[in-house]
């Protein structure tokens, strides 16, 4: 889920690869995963969807959020069985 909600229809309907482009990074194109226009393999973002492509977030593991909620939620009950409360 992105902050930001994605364009709908072409960015820019004249954003196709120019002919001096396809020159200069030659022709290694991929289709793009949502809209499926042709775009460059190092392209950051599509230019007919707005997509934003590049490397997938890493998914292992829990987040950094629920790690340091759960370190503070542990580091209290210590505080509170060692002063007797808790027990």
């Amino acid at each position: 889920m992105s902050c930001c909600p994605r364009p709908t229809g072409p960015i820019r309907p004249d954003e196709d690869p120019s002919p001096e482009d396809v020159e200069q990074f030659g022709k290694e194109t991929t289709p793009c995963p949502d809209c499926g226009a042709e775009i460059y393999d190092e392209a950051e973002w599509c230019h007919k969807c707005g997509r934003v492509l590049g490397e997938a977030k890493d998914t292992k593991g829990l987040p950094t959020w629920a790690a340091w909620t759960a370190l503070g939620v542990v580091a209290i009950m210590v505080t509170l069985a060692l002063s007797g409360v808790l027990w």
